[in-house]
C-alpha cells in the first residue's frame, strides 16, 4: 500500500512540476534598459498600455501569445472584444509592483481611518476639548494614506528606456 500512494505521489508531483513550467512558458519580458531589470507579464495579468504617445492608457488584460504578438481582453472599451495587438504597435506599458498594490492597500485603510477619526473626533476626545488633536490625527492618516497614489508606476516606453520580447517555451 505504500508503494503505490508513493506512485501516486511522484506522479501528481511531476504533473504540478509540468502544468508550472507551462503556465510560465509564455509571457511578455519588459527589459528596461537603463538598469537591465526585466518586469514579466504573464498570461491572465492585467496591466496598462497604449498605442501612441498621444494616447490614454488602457487596462487589458493578455490572453495568450504568438510569436509577434498577443491577444488582449481589454474590459473599459464598449465593444469589450478579444483582440490581437502586434508587439511592435505598443508605444508604453505600466504594470503595478507588488510594492503598489501593497502600498494602495495599506494606503486605503489609512484614507478610511483618517477620515474617520476626523469625523468621530468629538466622540473619541471626549469632552475634555481635545478633538482638534484627534482631527489632527485623522488628519495624518489621511495623508499618508494618499502618498502611495501619488507615486506613479514606472512608464516603459518601446525604444527609450524598454525592450519588449514575446518568450513562448522552446525558443
Amino acid at each position: 500500500m505504500k508503494t503505490v500512494f508513493s506512485n501516486k505521489a511522484i506522479v501528481i508531483c511531476l504533473l504540478l512540476f509540468f502544468a508550472t513550467f507551462v503556465a510560465q512558458a509564455q509571457q511578455l519580458e519588459i527589459k528596461n534598459t537603463k538598469n537591465g531589470k526585466v518586469r514579466v507579464i504573464k498570461a491572465k495579468q492585467s496591466f496598462s498600455f497604449k498605442y501612441s504617445e498621444d494616447d490614454d492608457y488602457k487596462k487589458g488584460k493578455i490572453q495568450s501569445f504568438t510569436d509577434s504578438s498577443f491577444v488582449i481582453f481589454t474590459p473599459e472599451e464598449d465593444d469589450m472584444q478579444l483582440r490581437e495587438v502586434r508587439l511592435k504597435d505598443i508605444y508604453a506599458i505600466k504594470k503595478l509592483s507588488c510594492a503598489h498594490k501593497a502600498g494602495y492597500a495599506v494606503g486605503a485603510v489609512l484614507i478610511v481611518g483618517g477620515v474617520g477619526t476626523m469625523l468621530e473626533a468629538p466622540s473619541i476626545a471626549g469632552d475634555d476639548g481635545s478633538d482638534w488633536l484627534v482631527r489632527g490625527i485623522g488628519l495624518v492618516g489621511f495623508a499618508v494614506g494618499m502618498v502611495p497614489y501619488l507615486i506613479k508606476p514606472t512608464e516603459f516606453v518601446q525604444g527609450k528606456n524598454a525592450e519588449y520580447k514575446i518568450v513562448i517555451s522552446g525558443k
